[in-house]
C-alpha cells in the first residue's frame, strides 16, 4: 500500500489500541463493564501522539492489552500465561522501548500487589512470592537480552534537562495540544472529579496501581528531557499515567450523579475532538501547498527544509501550525513528502543509528541531520550568519554543495524572503505556505 494509506491505518491503530487496551485492563481488574472507561478517549489524542510518536502509542496499547491478558490468564492458566507474557513482552519491545518498560511495570506491580495481598507472614509466602514474581521475570527476560544486544544499549548522546517549572508543565501532555485554555480546562475538570470521588470514598482503585503510580511519578521526576540523541523522553510517562488513570479506577456513583459526570466528560471529549478536527482540516491547505511546490523536485535529489518565521517574532503562527508552547510546530516534518511523493532525500529524515531503522548512505550522509534540531531558520543559509562556525550544524556548512533544493515553510509569514538575495538560488515554485528554491551550480 502507499505510504499515505499505511500512515492512516497506523494512526487508526495508534488511536484504537491503547483506548481498547485500557478498557480491557479495567475489565480484567474489576470483572465488569463500565461507561467510565470510555473517558479514556480524552487522552488518546495526547501531545506525543500529535507529535507523531506513533510506535510509542501503539506500544502502550500492546502493553495495556498484554497486562489485561496477563491478569486474566493468571487466574486460569498461569503456565500458558507466562508464554503469552513473553510474546507481549517481545511485541512491546519491538514497538517502543518505553512501551516495554510500561508493560514490565504493569505486570510486575500486579504480581507484587498479589504477594502483598497474600500477606508477608502468611503460610508459604516465600514459594508463593517466588512463583509470582518469577513468572513476571521470565516474561521480561527475552526483551532485556535483546536490548543488551542492540545498538541502542551503547548509543551515546548529551543528557538534557529542563527547569522544574517546565518539567511540571509536562504533566499536561495527556490532554495538551493546540489550545492551552482547553488543556488546562480539561485538567481542572478531571482534577475536580477525581478529588470529589476520593473525598467521598466513591472511587475504587486497583491495588497494583497504588504501586505503579508512585513508581511512574518517580521515574518521571528522574528522567531527563533528552538523552541518547532522543528528545521529549519525559513526555512519555504522563501519557502512561493518563491511560492507567482510567484503566485502574472505577467510581461507584448514584445514577443521577453518574449521569452528570458522564455528560461532563462527554462534553469535554466532543469539544476537544472538534478542536483537533478543525485544526487538522485547516492544515490541509498547508499540506497541499507543500505537495504542489515539491512537484518539481527530481527523484534522488536532496531537499533542505527551512522555516521563514521561526525567528520572526512579529508574525503570529496560525493555530493549525502551532502544536503547543515549547514543542515542535506541526509542519516540521511536512518535508517528508519529498520522499513520499518525489523519492527525494530530505535533511531531517530519521536516520540516527541505534534509534531508527534507516541509515543515510553516501551521497546523502553529508546532507543528513540525524537526531538534530530540525527546521532551521532561513537566515542560517545566509553568508552573514552571525553564529560562529562551531555553533552551526555540520550539515549546513557549505550547504550549497550538499543540497539541490531549498523548501521554505511559512512563506506567507510576511517576512522578506531572499528569492533573489543569493545568486545560487532560483525560485521554482511558490504557493501560499511553501516556496521551493533550486540551488544553481
Amino acid at each position: 500500500m502507499s505510504p499515505i494509506l499505511a500512515g492512516k491505518i497506523l494512526l487508526s491503530i495508534a488511536a484504537i489500541m491503547p483506548a481498547t487496551g485500557a478498557i480491557a485492563l479495567n475489565w480484567a481488574c474489576y470483572r465488569q463493564r463500565s461507561y467510565w472507561t470510555l473517558a479514556v478517549g480524552l487522552v488518546v489524542y495526547n501531545l506525543p501522539f500529535l507529535l507523531g510518536f506513533i510506535n510509542f502509542q501503539i506500544g502502550v496499547g500492546i502493553a495495556l492489552w498484554g497486562s489485561a491478558i496477563w491478569i486474566w490468564m493468571a487466574r486460569r492458566q498461569p503456565v500458558a500465561g507466562i508464554g503469552m507474557g513473553v510474546l507481549f513482552g517481545l511485541a512491546t519491545f519491538f514497538s517502543h522501548l518505553f512501551a516495554f518498560g510500561f508493560y514490565a511495570l504493569l505486570i510486575g506491580c500486579w504480581e507484587f500487589a498479589t504477594v502483598v495481598q497474600r500477606g508477608w507472614r502468611s503460610h508459604g509466602i516465600v514459594p508463593f512470592a517466588i512463583r509470582h514474581l518469577g513468572s513476571a521475570a521470565i516474561a521480561l527476560i527475552p526483551p532485556l537480552i535483546l536490548y543488551v544486544a542492540s545498538p541502542l544499549a551503547g548509543t551515546e548522546g548529551a543528557v538534557i534537562r529542563r527547569g522544574w517549572a517546565t518539567k511540571l508543565s509536562t504533566l499536561s501532555v495527556p490532554v495538551a495540544g493546540y489550545s492551552p485554555l482547553l488543556t488546562y480546562g480539561i485538567l481542572t475538570a478531571l482534577g475536580a472529579i477525581f478529588a470529589a470521588l476520593l473525598v467521598t470514598r466513591r472511587l475504587q482503585i486497583a491495588p497494583f496501581s497504588l504501586i505503579a503510580f508512585p513508581l511512574l511519578t518517580l521515574i518521571f521526576l528522574v528522567l531527563p528531557t533528552g538523552a541518547k540523541g532522543v528528545y521529549y523522553i519525559d513526555t512519555r510517562i504522563p501519557v502512561m499515567m493518563g491511560f492507567l488513570l482510567f484503566a485502574a479506577t472505577l467510581p461507584r456513583l448514584p445514577r443521577p450523579i453518574g449521569a452528570a459526570v458522564a455528560l461532563a466528560i462527554a462534553a469535554l471529549f466532543v469539544v476537544r475532538i472538534a478542536l483537533i478536527g478543525r485544526v487538522w482540516i485547516d492544515a490541509q491547505q498547508d499540506v497541499s501547498d507543500v505537495r504542489a511546490v515539491l512537484a518539481s523536485v527530481t527523484p534522488g535529489s536532496r531537499v533542505l527544509a527551512v522555516d521563514a518565521s521561526s525567528n520572526n517574532l512579529d508574525t503570529a503562527i496560525l493555530r493549525s501550525r502551532l502544536m503547543a508552547y515549547g514543542y515542535p510546530n506541526s509542519y516540521w516534518h511536512y518535508a517528508a513528502l519529498a520522499f513520499i511523493d518525489r523519492r527525494a532525500f530530505w535533511a531531517d529524515a530519521f536516520t540516527l543509528y541505534g534509534q531508527q531503522p534507516v541509515i543515510a548512505t553516501p551521497p546523502y550522509q553529508q546532507s543528513s541531520n540525524p537526531g538534530g534540531f530540525p527546521m532551521q531558520d532561513i537566515s542560517a543559509l545566509a553568508s552573514q550568519d552571525p553564529r560562529p562556525k562551531s555553533q552551526k550544524p555540520e550539515y549546513l556548512t557549505n550547504w550549497e554543495t550538499k543540497f539541490d533544493y531549498i523548501l521554505v515553510m511559512n512563506a506567507d509569514s510576511g517576512r522578506n524572503l531572499p528569492t533573489t538575495a543569493w545568486a545560487n538560488l532560483h525560485l521554482v515554485s511558490r504557493q501560499r505556505f511553501a516556496m521551493l528554491l533550486k540551488v544553481v551550480r
